[in-house]
């Protein structure tokens, strides 16, 4: 791995001086003795053989002549949600064909290099040889700093498994190494794998230069598109918010056709507003919705309008912000304590602690959605990489630590496996270890690709503080 070692050495530290030791011990073991501002080569290799390039790519070839029909390369009939009752409608209603996403041929090569961009501020929170901050790494770089622990766990697995990987860490908090930067000073030119866990404004930049050079760049911080278009060399780890507007719809849909549901919607967010046209513009509902408008939290009376009090409502609540759901959740709850609410929320409800309290919401069944369940995860791989993660940066490992981890280890896996375009080969899961991927194309009303985008998303059941997920 390549960066600006001291400075990254000195984060950590800043984070807890307990880490001192174990970080420089174990950052040196990856990177060498040669440390300096500018970044250094380090190579993270395997011993393995690697096969050579031209044989390679006749497997690759050979691969996608056998491959199945039912793969999104070809014409595609797939659907935005992997749920039968929409893909058996968008078959029978879908006139327009869509557009056939044709990749050239991969390459395989000894030694892949791969560029991962996150945002640590090194420039503004280290100085000379000390950090400029107080008891914990500022909230602006904590996500940069724990998918880079995790970054670093994946690629000593992958060295371990005998992978050769060229591994590039660029600090999108810097001037320098903004991705303008990057490009402009075509520091990026020999990549073969972007992986960004950056901000929105950075998303077309990368997704851009992605599109013109023919390598893949993954989004694995935000579900936002940044309105990229006609890029299949674009993924977003992410699930978009309408692909889990679209989800809950599917499932509202199964469980209560032909029935009015509520709608609790406002329009003075613009996340919210664009949900909720998500929610009512989708052509595979088969609800009725009946809407509330709450630019301002509705009182009982106007509750009572899209309500049967005297039987169980299923509610669709389209607002993002979480304080003001929360508040919403409350009035539901204090307003009608004898009718029973099973209420569909958004993924930004995840991380509400009012949902894990104990006796909390008894008369409601809050649903939300999110794209990943590591609590569900395999036991027996989530604890090693816990121990692993104690012993070389102490502590206990972060959502965002597993995120860094698992993007570096698949798509390591992937490269080493199906050399630069492994796109075709995305059903491959086997070095995913947490998150069941569906990464498919998202479509536009007039079936054009926009870009390529992970549809696995899961259901959580909050009641009473105790959840469930499938």
């Amino acid at each position: 791995m390549n960066f600006r070692f001291n400075k990254i050495v000195l984060l950590v530290v800043g984070f807890s001086f307990m880490l001192l030791s174990l970080a420089f011990s174990s950052h040196a073991q990856l990177f060498g003795k040669k440390k300096s501002r500018q970044s250094n080569r380090t190579e993270v290799a395997g011993t393995n053989q690697s096969i050579s390039e031209e044989e390679n790519n006749k497997q690759s070839k050979k691969r996608r002549k056998n491959k199945n029909k039912d793969n999104y390369s070809s014409v595609s009939t797939s659907t935005e949600i992997d749920n039968d009752k929409r893909a058996s409608q968008q078959k029978k209603t879908s006139g327009k064909r869509k557009q056939e996403i044709a990749y050239p041929d991969s390459k395989f090569k000894k030694k892949y290099r791969i560029s991962v961009i996150l945002p640590l501020y090194l420039d503004e929170l280290v100085r000379g040889e000390s950090v400029t901050f107080k008891d914990k790494v500022p909230d602006k770089a904590a996500d940069g700093l724990a998918f880079y622990q995790g970054v670093k766990l994946a690629a000593d697995s992958l060295r371990r498994a005998g992978a050769k990987l060229d591994i590039h860490i660029h600090d999108a908090g810097s001037f320098n190494e903004s991705p303008e930067m990057l490009i402009n000073r075509r520091r990026l030119d020999s990549t073969d794998l972007i992986i960004g866990a950056v901000e929105q404004h950075d998303i077309p930049v990368l997704a851009g230069y992605a599109r013109k050079k023919r390598i893949n760049f993954v989004s694995a911080l935000t579900n936002y598109d940044a309105w990229v278009k006609d890029n299949q060399y674009f993924t977003m780890l992410l699930p978009s918010v309408k692909s889990h507007c679209e989800y809950i719809i599917d499932d509202v849909s199964a469980k209560y056709a032909g029935q009015n549901v509520a709608l609790l919607y406002r329009t003075s967010a613009l996340a919210d507003d664009n949900a909720a046209l998500y929610m009512l513009n989708d052509l595979y509902s088969d609800v009725t919705f009946r809407k509330l408008l709450c630019n301002k939290l509705p009182t009982k009376a106007e509750l009572m309008t899209v309500f049967d009090t005297t039987r169980p409502n299923a509610v669709v609540v389209s607002i993002l912000n979480q304080s003001f759901a929360d508040s919403l959740l409350k009035a539901l709850s204090k307003y009608f304590p004898n009718t029973h609410f099973n209420v569909y929320g958004m993924p930004t409800w995840s991380d509400l602690p009012s949902l894990r309290k104990n006796n909390s919401y008894k008369n409601l069944a809050v649903n939300v959605t999110s794209s990943s369940n590591y609590e569900s995860a395999d036991s027996n791989l989530v604890n090693a990489l816990k121990r692993t993660y104690k012993n070389e940066f102490a502590g206990v490992p972060s959502e965002m630590v597993l995120r860094g981890y698992e993007s570096m280890l698949w798509y390591g896996s992937l490269l080493r496996q199906y050399g630069t375009i492994f796109n075709d080969d995305y059903n491959d899961l086997s070095g995913a270890p947490f998150t069941r991927f569906k990464i498919k194309p998202r479509w536009d009303a007039n079936g054009s690709l926009l870009y390529l985008e992970n549809k696995n998303i899961y259901m959580s059941v909050y009641q009473g503080g105790i959840s469930k997920t499938r």
